[in-house]
């Protein structure tokens, strides 16, 4: 937890704020995208059934649930790139991270996608599934 605490101290700039919505809107885009998708393959596949985003049984909650925690990283990456665009905030984190190994955008999304690429295969292949079954 100290290397949290330090991290938070050093990062005094006010364009950190703005990984915060680009997390957020990439987040929600994404997930929200997935439900819809997913909430119609299911509707194609289990036709009588009414499904208006997601179905109002264990499959919609499962489906979400999956889709939820398959986005974070992506969007955590697509945040991280959307903050990047703005040069005087990519030049402020360019800098804070200068000092401290790790912490670069580059490393950091490498991190990311690593991530991403542990947790989103099997959770966007369990929110298919349900979709289909």
């Amino acid at each position: 937890m100290d290397e949290v605490g330090a991290r938070a101290r050093r990062r005094r700039s006010p364009w950190n704020l703005l990984l915060i919505p680009g997390g957020l809107i990439s987040f929600a885009t994404l997930w929200v995208g997935s439900i819809v998708l997913l909430g119609r393959l299911y509707a194609w596949r289990h036709e009588g059934s009414v499904v208006t985003v997601l179905p109002d049984n264990l499959a919609g909650s499962l489906m979400a649930l999956a889709a939820f925690f398959m986005w974070i990283a992506p969007a955590l990456v697509l945040g991280n790139c959307l903050v990047w665009l703005v040069p005087a905030a990519r030049r402020v984190l360019d800098d804070e991270a200068r000092s401290h190994p790790g912490t670069s955008f580059l490393e950091s999304n490498r991190d990311l996608i690593r991530l991403a690429l542990w947790v989103a295969p099997p959770t966007g292949a369990l929110a298919l599934a349900v979709a289909l079954i």
